[in-house]
Parts: C-alpha cells; structure tokens; sequence
C-alpha cells in the first residue's frame, strides 16, 4: 500500500468530495475515485457510500479513517521535520 492513497484517502475524508481533494491535487476526480476503489479492493471493505449527490463515509471507513488519520500526521510531521 502506497502512502499518498493513505493520504487521499484522509483527504477525501476530511473534505467529504473526490472533486475537491482533486482540486487541491491538480489531478482528475477520476483518478481520486480509482484510487479510493483501488484500496476499497486491497483492503476487501467499501469505505465510502456514493450516489449521485453525495459521499459519505461507511462504518467501516470512518473507523479506517480513525486508525489511520494519526499515522498519516506522524508522517507528515517526521517529514517537515527532516526538511
């Protein structure tokens, strides 16, 4: 598993939308999408409840959010502080 799909994971997460973490990554909402069902597949659970309008999050992805979003700010935070 690679750690930027950690990371837009927690994204999409935090902000609730594929377009916008998309917006923020200068990348397609598409590539956000297939990377969410990429680690849906890797990991044998769905993590997000889609329709047309909305996304949100399933029980089983806000407890993944829950174990993985302190991770990912440790990383973050071991990263600025080696630059």
């Amino acid at each position: 598993m690679d750690l930027s799909v950690l990371q837009i994971f927690v994204e999409v997460m935090r902000q609730g939308s594929f377009a916008a973490v998309a917006r923020d990554r200068d990348i397609d909402p598409s590539s956000v999408s297939r990377t969410i069902a990429g680690l849906e597949k890797e990991l044998g659970i769905r993590l997000f409840q889609r329709t047309t309008r909305r996304l949100s999050p399933t029980e089983a992805g806000t407890a993944y959010f829950e174990r993985v979003e302190p991770l990912i700010e440790e990383m973050q935070q071991a990263i600025d502080r080696a630059i």
